[in-house]
């Protein structure tokens, strides 16, 4: 099993492991592109995340790196894992939002305002990271490098 894996099927996202481990998120972003292998890492790090994942440090030492990857960002290609660990708001949104874009409601300008929304309520509150609000709102929002809704 991959980390990456691991932390999709818990539902966690690098920045909340980072927030419940007490591990730094750059530390975590590294381990998690493969830069950083964990069996480099010290006793404290292993310890913090064997606790935090639930795993002794043996299953932790055991887990592979995700090999595809962009070499150039140390980031994995597939995004996916940005949506893992989203409040109930954000995926209540996502889901409606999502379910007026098929259905073509009339209130979609309403339904899109309730998802902007709720990405940038939960940004603020430092419940996702920036990094995973771009993200969602260009993926769901066509608003790729875009600071706010309006179309100029």
């Amino acid at each position: 099993m991959t980390i990456q894996k691991l932390l999709h099927d818990m539902q966690m996202s690098r920045y909340r492991l980072s927030k419940i481990s007490g591990i730094p998120w750059a530390t975590l972003a590294d381990i998690y592109s493969g830069k950083t292998h964990l069996h480099r890492c010290g006793a404290g790090t292993l310890s913090k995340l064997s606790k935090t994942l639930g795993l002794s440090i043996e299953e932790l030492l055991a887990l592979e790196t995700e090999p595809e990857k962009n070499t150039a960002a140390g980031q994995p290609n597939i995004k996916t894992y940005l949506e893992t660990g989203l409040s109930e708001s954000v995926q209540k949104a996502i889901k409606d939002y999502l379910q007026g874009e098929k259905a073509q409601v009339l209130y979609l300008d309403c339904l899109w305002n309730e998802l902007y929304g709720a990405i940038n309520a939960d940004l603020w509150a430092g419940l996702i990271t920036e990094e995973q609000a771009s993200y969602l709102r260009a993926k769901y929002l066509g608003t790729e490098g875009k600071e706010d809704g309006s179309d100029d």
